[in-house]
């Protein structure tokens, strides 16, 4: 077989066999591209219906446009039949007739300046097979009416499907007589910037944005599309965008189903200037907290901003179970030193001895990188070191990040504990640091550095720590709790009540003596268990031991029960 000297693109029969699958065959699909097609044609208004013709649904989509002349151009998969304006401006691919593959669909026209209409009726088969369709002469007004025998499943989403259809729709929608409500698509936006056929409305939100939301609308069609959105430090709020999409030619949808954008260097360039027009809505607000990335970035786009503004919240230690930081006051105008992240147990055991800061010069603040490079924030004293040293009869210990006390530190008092803090002047770091170190009453070590079992956890006092028993056990639930989501465990609830039992032992037994946190367990356990079925008013003493216990209401007999 010898070589073609030439070959030329073309679209195979075969393609016809395969059209019921080019849509999901939805009423929606079906309702946008009639809607755009009576758009494109000059509608002034679109009116949606439906009728019981012989006993089968029919729905009835009815607009007043120019009509079409060559029926054989709407039901040729891939000739679009519209004007070269049109066909530049929005790239109809021909196919929208096609959402109705593998329906009975009969379709009336009548063209403008054209003597009379005309209708043709499509049998379900006849989508896949390209067998020949009767048109006949029709009376009609100008305009098209298309007729599509509906399943069951189009008569139950018709009126959700119709009213979100003309929800932004640039024309009126008349579903069974009433004028459906419409809203501009950038409604609620806090600024709306023009460009290259498109409006940007830029809106401040709280929450996250989903990738579901849509974020282009052409001219009622909305798709979802990756879009710029900048979240500001310590703040709820996002900056995002939706785009509105007038007569803008290169920013094309994927064919034929139109549900995505086609990622082209127009939609590259379409999303630069949704991130510039966002820096500008920013620079507006006069104040801002972006991350100095974002800040950088926002000059590189050409929009000038100032530095974030120069506060940062109050510092407060951690605890094992929380999520993302505790929220402090601003602090602002005033002396600050910025204050790294560390482990609970050190961050709650040095809190007891930095209380405000002023120690080390200054209101101690929560640490916040994304504002390094920032003058102010640079300028600002800083913690690079924290970590704390014990005396015992073996020796001197120190307590940091990531280590864990040898095995031969048991809990109990201990002849000295000190907090170390070293403090360097700025980022810089040409100022020598200046090193602190404070006395402290109590070290929690537990054996992970995050949250453990207590068995494991050392506790160290210092010879004149006043620490209250329940100060103490709820130190060591900020220290050392943190529930386990396991499906075999309690609830967080049960996990906890548990946790501040076993605190409390050991906090009372430390601090009190064996006996004192004994009887307090006891305490705990008739409180939490038995102490509701005692009869309000009444009073029942106990007397307990040997596998006896003796119970009895005030001024009654006792009653003896066995262990």
């Amino acid at each position: 077989m010898s070589l073609p000297a030439t070959i030329h693109t073309s679209v195979g029969q075969s393609l016809l066999g395969k059209i019921t699958r080019f849509f999901n065959n939805g009423v929606s699909d079906v309702l946008v591209e009639a809607l755009q097609n009576s758009r494109r044609a000059g509608a002034s208004r679109v009116e949606i219906d439906t009728i019981n013709v012989g006993g089968r649904a029919i729905l009835v989509i009815r607009d007043d446009g120019i009509g079409v002349d060559d029926p054989a151009k709407l039901v040729t998969l891939g000739d679009s039949g519209w004007d070269a304006a049109i066909a530049h401006r929005e790239d109809p691919a021909g196919m929208g007739v096609f959402s109705l593959a593998g329906r009975r669909v009969e379709i009336r026209s009548h063209a403008r300046g054209a003597d009379h209409g005309w209708r043709v009726v499509i049998p379900p088969e006849a989508w896949e097979t390209g067998a020949a369709l009767a048109v006949e002469p029709w009376e009609i007004d100008f305009g098209t009416e298309i007729r599509i025998d509906m399943p069951e499943a189009w008569i139950a989403d018709l009126a959700n499907a119709a009213a979100n259809a003309a929800r932004h729709y640039p024309l009126p929608v008349l579903f069974k007589g009433e004028q459906l409500k419409r809203t501009d698509f950038l409604a609620g936006a806090v600024r709306v910037e023009g460009w290259h056929g498109c409006r940007i409305g830029i809106f401040h939100d709280r929450g996250h944005i989903p990738s579901s939301y849509p974020r282009i609308n052409f001219h009622g069609l909305t798709v979802s599309c990756p879009m710029p959105s900048i979240s500001e430090v310590d703040a709820s709020e996002t900056w995002h965008v939706r785009v509105d999409i007038a007569d803008a030619p290169a920013l094309q949808l994927v064919l034929p189903a139109r549900k995505e954008m086609v990622q082209n260097a127009a939609l590259e360039h379409l999303g630069e200037a949704a991130e510039r027009a966002i820096f500008r809505t920013i620079a507006q607000t006069g104040r801002h907290r972006l991350a100095r990335a974002q800040w950088l970035r926002a000059r590189e786009l050409a929009v000038d901003l100032p530095e974030a503004e120069a506060w940062l919240l109050a510092w407060f230690p951690r605890t094992a179970d929380g999520e993302g930081m505790p929220d402090g006051e601003r602090v602002a105008a005033v002396p600050m030193v910025l204050v790294p992240d560390a482990e609970p147990p050190i961050e709650q055991c040095a809190a007891r001895v930095l209380r405000s800061g002023e120690a080390l010069g200054g209101t101690l603040v929560r640490e916040v990188s994304e504002f390094e490079g920032y003058g102010w924030y640079d300028a600002l004293p800083r913690i690079s070191d924290l970590s704390f040293r014990f005396e015992t009869d073996r020796g001197t210990f120190r307590y940091e990040e990531g280590r864990t006390l040898p095995d031969t530190v048991q809990s109990g008092y201990v002849a000295a504990i000190a907090l170390d803090v070293t403090v360097n002047p700025s980022r810089d770091g040409t100022d020598a640091a200046v090193c602190h170190s404070m006395p402290a009453d109590v070290l929690i070590a537990p054996d992970d550095g995050w949250s453990a079992d207590l068995e494991e956890t050392v506790i160290l006092l210092s010879p004149g720590c006043a620490i209250a028993p329940n100060d103490l056990a709820d130190l060591l639930e900020d220290t050392c709790f943190c529930a386990r989501d396991d499906v075999d465990d309690d609830s967080w609830s049960t996990q906890q009540r548990n946790f501040q039992m076993q605190a409390r032992q050991i906090a009372n037994a430390l601090l009190l003596g064996e006996d004192a946190a004994i009887l307090e367990r006891i305490r705990d356990i008739v409180h939490d268990e038995i102490g509701w079925l005692i009869p309000a008013g009444r009073q029942v003493s106990m007397v307990a031991g040997g596998g006896q216990v003796e119970l009895a209401f005030a001024n009654a007999a006792t009653v003896s029960a066995s262990g």
